[in-house]
Protein backbone atom coordinates (compact mmCIF):
# COMPACT_ATOMS: atom_id res chain seq x y z
CA UNK A 1 0.00 0.00 0.00
CA UNK A 2 2.86 2.39 0.81
CA UNK A 3 4.38 1.83 -2.62
CA UNK A 4 1.05 2.63 -4.31
CA UNK A 5 0.78 5.85 -2.29
CA UNK A 6 4.23 6.94 -3.41
CA UNK A 7 3.40 6.25 -7.04
CA UNK A 8 0.15 8.20 -6.74
CA UNK A 9 1.95 11.12 -5.06
CA UNK A 10 4.55 11.16 -7.83
CA UNK A 11 1.78 11.26 -10.46
CA UNK A 12 0.05 14.14 -8.68
CA UNK A 13 3.27 16.14 -8.41
CA UNK A 14 4.15 15.54 -12.05
CA UNK A 15 0.65 16.42 -13.23
CA UNK A 16 0.34 19.59 -11.18
CA UNK A 17 3.64 21.10 -12.31
CA UNK A 18 2.38 24.36 -13.78
CA UNK A 19 4.20 26.02 -16.64
CA UNK A 20 6.47 28.88 -15.60
CA UNK A 21 5.63 32.50 -16.38
CA UNK A 22 8.31 32.62 -19.09
CA UNK A 23 6.73 29.72 -20.92
CA UNK A 24 5.21 30.34 -24.33
CA UNK A 25 2.18 28.18 -23.43
CA UNK A 26 -0.41 29.10 -20.80
CA UNK A 27 -2.78 26.91 -18.75
CA UNK A 28 -6.09 26.04 -20.50
CA UNK A 29 -9.28 24.30 -19.42
CA UNK A 30 -8.25 21.30 -21.56
CA UNK A 31 -5.21 20.92 -19.33
CA UNK A 32 -7.44 20.89 -16.25
CA UNK A 33 -9.63 18.20 -17.77
CA UNK A 34 -6.56 16.10 -18.60
CA UNK A 35 -5.23 16.58 -15.07
CA UNK A 36 -8.52 15.56 -13.45
CA UNK A 37 -8.85 12.56 -15.78
CA UNK A 38 -5.29 11.47 -15.08
CA UNK A 39 -5.75 11.77 -11.32
CA UNK A 40 -8.99 9.83 -11.49
CA UNK A 41 -7.43 7.09 -13.60
CA UNK A 42 -4.39 6.93 -11.30
CA UNK A 43 -6.65 6.62 -8.26
CA UNK A 44 -8.62 3.82 -9.84
CA UNK A 45 -5.43 1.98 -10.82
CA UNK A 46 -3.98 2.36 -7.31
CA UNK A 47 -7.21 1.14 -5.75
CA UNK A 48 -7.39 -1.86 -8.06
CA UNK A 49 -3.76 -2.76 -7.43
CA UNK A 50 -4.24 -2.71 -3.67
CA UNK A 51 -7.38 -4.90 -3.78
CA UNK A 52 -6.20 -7.63 -6.17
CA UNK A 53 -6.46 -10.58 -3.80
CA UNK A 54 -9.50 -9.67 -1.71
CA UNK A 55 -11.67 -12.53 -2.96
CA UNK A 56 -8.93 -15.14 -3.21
CA UNK A 57 -9.25 -16.58 0.31
CA UNK A 58 -13.02 -16.71 0.72
CA UNK A 59 -14.43 -20.02 1.93
CA UNK A 60 -17.07 -21.57 -0.31
CA UNK A 61 -18.82 -24.45 1.44
CA UNK A 62 -19.35 -27.66 -0.52
CA UNK A 63 -22.86 -28.40 -1.76
CA UNK A 64 -25.02 -30.57 0.47
CA UNK A 65 -24.82 -34.30 -0.24
CA UNK A 66 -27.67 -35.87 -2.09
CA UNK A 67 -29.89 -38.14 -0.03
CA UNK A 68 -29.01 -41.78 -0.63
CA UNK A 69 -31.47 -43.76 -2.67
CA UNK A 70 -32.71 -46.90 -1.05
CA UNK A 71 -32.61 -50.35 -2.59
CA UNK A 72 -35.59 -51.91 -4.35
CA UNK A 73 -38.21 -53.33 -1.99
CA UNK A 74 -41.32 -55.47 -2.13
CA UNK A 75 -44.39 -54.11 -0.28
CA UNK A 76 -46.51 -57.14 -1.25
CA UNK A 77 -46.20 -60.49 -2.97
CA UNK A 78 -45.33 -60.15 -6.69
CA UNK A 79 -44.72 -56.38 -6.37
CA UNK A 80 -41.22 -54.87 -6.68
CA UNK A 81 -40.80 -51.12 -6.19
CA UNK A 82 -37.75 -49.16 -7.33
CA UNK A 83 -37.29 -45.86 -5.40
CA UNK A 84 -34.77 -44.50 -7.92
CA UNK A 85 -37.35 -44.81 -10.70
CA UNK A 86 -40.28 -44.05 -8.41
CA UNK A 87 -42.24 -46.96 -9.90
CA UNK A 88 -43.49 -50.45 -9.04
CA UNK A 89 -43.52 -53.50 -11.29
CA UNK A 90 -44.62 -57.12 -11.16
CA UNK A 91 -42.04 -59.92 -11.62
CA UNK A 92 -42.83 -60.06 -15.37
CA UNK A 93 -41.80 -56.38 -15.74
CA UNK A 94 -45.30 -54.93 -16.14
CA UNK A 95 -45.84 -51.48 -14.62
CA UNK A 96 -48.23 -51.33 -11.65
CA UNK A 97 -49.79 -47.85 -11.53
CA UNK A 98 -51.89 -48.56 -8.42
CA UNK A 99 -48.89 -49.51 -6.28
CA UNK A 100 -46.82 -46.70 -7.76
CA UNK A 101 -49.43 -44.07 -6.90
CA UNK A 102 -49.89 -45.54 -3.41
CA UNK A 103 -46.18 -45.52 -2.53
CA UNK A 104 -44.76 -42.63 -4.58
Amino acid sequence: MLRNSRILLLCVVAATALPTSGSARSWHSDDTAALVGGLLLGGIAASAASHDHVHQNQYIPPPPPYPPRSAPFSPARDVICYPRQGACFNPDGDFLPTWTNRLF
